[in-house]
Formats: structure tokens, sequence, C-alpha cells
């Protein structure tokens, strides 16, 4: 699975169609769900506050002037860039 947003959005949304189309009368299987859709939840969390961090650091390259060619090599891949 890559590492995008996209693939992050379509995760979310997957696990959202999970958690509406489950039995509510199954009460084990529906607290599985529940577990599970609490993990994407924090999960998904802490890829956005990565993504953000990433975002700050651009913010920062831009107030010191660099030029985009410079910042191009360093934009992590997440955000689009060559970087891993």
């Amino acid at each position: 699975m890559a590492g995008t947003f996209d693939t992050l959005n379509d995760a979310l949304f997957a696990q959202l169609d999970k958690l509406q189309s489950t039995d509510t009368r199954d009460k084990e299987n529906l607290a599985r769900v529940i577990e599970q859709t609490q993990a994407v939840s924090a999960l998904a969390g802490n890829i956005i506050a990565n993504a953000n961090t990433a975002v700050s650091a651009m913010k920062a390259y831009d107030s010191l002037g660099m030029k985009a060619g410079d910042i191009d090599a360093r934009v992590p891949r997440m955000l689009g860039g060559g970087q891993q």
C-alpha cells in the first residue's frame, strides 16, 4: 500500500463503511470493529501530525528564501517531493 493521503482517505472511509455496516446485534464483532476504528483513527491522527510537521519545515525553508529547486530535493515523498 502506498503511503499517500489518498490512501489514508480511502482507508478512513472504508473503516467508516465497515463501522456503519456492522450488525449491532453481534456485540463481540461490534466491539472489535469499534476497537479497530479507534486504532485507525489514532494512526490517521499521527500521520496527519507528521505531515503538518513536514509542512512547517517547508514554511521554514520558504522563510529562509530557499528557491523552489533547492526545496524540491528536500520535500518528503508524502508531500509530493522526491525525498523518502
